[in-house]
């Protein structure tokens, strides 16, 4: 097993990574052309690094690494996203989720960023996350789409990198998060 960190991505990687995920990430009943329609509505953002884990020359994980500078209680926030989080169904449970997670959370602090952020089913797979930090953020937060159009959402979790005030304040905070364009 080999974890592999790319800051840009080939583009026949990149297509194997897409279509990886398409396999992967969700049930084949759920990969219907309105959740499809959906994920592209919500999901748009480039990432600036992913890294992929092979055994041999097959993708059996993946995390997309984001960052973005967002405005939060009047403060700028170095905000680290972590997307497309991902292991190959047969190799689950083995430890691969939270070998690329811990050095996605390396990569995230070596950027500068002050906290990650992630959307996930918290209470499927939130206790995956807290081996590495994250709590749930236990509010709504906001972002547009690739059509303009605002959502919020539930399913947020934080966890501090560079700078512990800015996670508790974040946490602690009655506002709502906004992340921008795009939920990653």
């Amino acid at each position: 097993m080999e974890l592999k960190f790319f800051s840009e991505c080939p583009a026949d990687l990149a297509e194997k990574a897409e279509q990886f995920g398409l396999e992967n990430f969700t049930e084949e009943e759920e990969r219907t052309p309105d959740n499809i329609a959906r994920e592209r509505e919500r999901f748009f953002s480039q990432p600036e690094a992913w890294l992929l884990v092979f055994e041999k020359d097959e993708i059996i994980g993946q995390i997309f690494l984001h960052r973005r500078r967002i405005r939060h209680n009047e403060k700028d926030i170095v905000l680290g996203g972590i997307g497309k989080v991902c292991t190959r169904r047969d190799r689950r449970k083995q430890g691969v989720a939270t070998m690329m997670l811990k050095e996605a959370m390396e990569r995230l602090k070596e950027w500068g960023c002050d906290a990650a952020f992630l959307c996930a089913d918290i209470e499927k797979i939130g206790s995956l996350y807290g081996r590495v930090g994250f709590v749930p953020l236990n509010k709504p937060y906001a972002y547009h789409g690739r059509s303009g159009r605002l959502y919020e959402e539930n399913n947020g979790l934080i966890a501090p990198l560079n700078s512990l005030s800015v996670f508790k304040e974040v946490l602690n905070s009655k506002k709502k998060l906004f992340l921008g364009a795009g939920n990653w």
